[in-house]
């Protein structure tokens, strides 16, 4: 009878074995993060502004607050306005507010909101008649500095009774406008039919919270499929997506589209500017 080769089944490592093997690759790993600092530290000294923001937060991971700062701050120089709020929170965090506010301001120029919340509770620190106007006015553009300057809208109108519609627009929100809280733009609704309306819209957005945003929407212009003027309005709710977009869901009326319910997206559109403009020079 042929004899049968027996294969014996790998035994799992203990927790003693996984240990001694943690212990083992312990040096290793400690080697390969001092040899990672000195070569961000390297690079950052060589004027590579991209390695100094890394190494800042490897030093303030460490624990290293005030070199993290210097780090930060060299970056900062350099042009990386994210680095520049880290700068300035820092500064913040031991109760240097005139130091703070240079970097600060360069990340709000940049659009960042938490340089702007930062400078907000900068100012209100101060105390004074002026800098709590100032505080004021950091807090109103928190929630909607980080939001497009541009979007490019899309709406489902679902309907019991009549054929599925939709919707799209294109929207002008920038800081000049009431801090985005006004904004302007064109808007279109199409069914199977074709298309259906085209409309100017104005609308007004209130920042409930950065994240969510009740506007309304006052449409004005023509109806093709009724031969007639248009107009109506809509009322609905964005959930915010920062920089990216959003989505929304709206309820409105107008003489083109009657009672209707829509749940959309909205999207930066310096993404479809730039298909546009591509498209248009090939």
């Amino acid at each position: 009878m042929a004899s049968r080769l027996r294969v014996s089944s790998p035994r799992a490592a203990t927790p003693w074995q996984a240990l001694r093997l943690f212990a083992a690759l312990l040096p290793l790993l400690s080697t390969a993060c001092v040899l990672d600092a000195a070569r961000l530290r390297a690079d950052c000294d060589a004027g590579l502004t991209s390695s100094c923001g890394e190494w800042g937060h490897q030093l303030l991971a460490e624990g290293e607050k005030q070199q993290a700062e210097n780090a930060f701050a060299r970056s900062c120089e350099g042009g990386n306005s994210d680095d520049c709020v880290y700068q300035g929170q820092l500064m913040m965090e031991r109760g240097e507010l005139d130091g703070a506010e240079p970097p600060l301001l360069k990340g709000y120029e940049a659009e960042s909101a938490e340089a702007t919340w930062a400078l907000a509770e900068l100012h209100q620190s101060r105390g004074n008649l002026q800098d709590l106007e100032r505080a004021e006015h950091f807090r109103w553009d928190a929630p909607a500095i980080d939001k497009p300057d541009r979007e490019f809208m899309f709406w489902v109108r679902p309907s019991l009774t009549n054929d599925v519609s939709y919707a799209v627009a294109y929207h002008f929100q920038p800081m000049e406008f009431w801090s985005r809280r006004m904004a302007l733009g064109v808007h279109s609704s199409f069914n199977g039919r074709g298309i259906d309306e085209l409309n100017a819209a104005v609308s007004y957005q209130y920042f409930l919270t950065p994240e969510l945003v009740p506007y309304g929407t006052v449409l004005v212009g023509g109806t093709f499929q009724k031969r007639t003027v248009n107009a109506g309005a809509e009322l609905g709710m964005k959930f915010c997506l920062g920089p990216y977009g959003h989505l929304n869901a709206a309820v409105g009326s107008s003489v083109g589209s009657p009672l209707h319910a829509s749940i959309g997206i909205g999207i930066n559109s310096l993404p479809v500017d730039l298909l546009l403009y591509i498209a248009a020079h090939l």
